[in-house]
């Protein structure tokens, strides 16, 4: 799996938020978007049966599957949006916590972009 992530990984961005409540009665809260982290991490895309089979639920246009080193843990569990290649993606979260999958050394996620409708 080392030499796999060595010769096929690309950098990806990594960006987190501060949410900030600025009137608890109304329930108003604002979400500063920090400066991405670039990592390393292996994509591949996730075809309409797969997105509906890995991530129930989820109406996207697009998925993908992203590999990281275990070191990144709680960059990606913090995460607000990755981007890869421009395009802005957010993770897949069940009751506010991402899902991933640790497997050795390295965690593997999906993420996908939100379908607006």
């Amino acid at each position: 799996m080392d030499e796999l992530f060595r010769e096929h990984s690309q950098k990806i961005k990594v960006y987190l938020a501060i949410q900030t409540i600025e009137d608890p009665f109304e329930k108003n809260e604002s979400i500063t978007d920090l400066p991405s982290l670039p990592i390393s991490a292996i994509v591949t895309d996730l075809g309409f049966s797969k997105v509906q089979w890995v991530m129930p639920g989820i109406t996207t246009e697009s998925a993908k599957e992203i590999i990281v080193e275990k070191r990144h843990k709680s960059l990606i569990e913090q995460s607000y949006k990755i981007e890869i290649e421009g395009v802005l993606f957010e993770g897949w979260r069940v009751n506010g916590k991402l899902q991933y999958r640790v497997e050795q050394d390295y965690l593997r996620a999906f993420i996908y972009n939100k379908k607006v409708t």
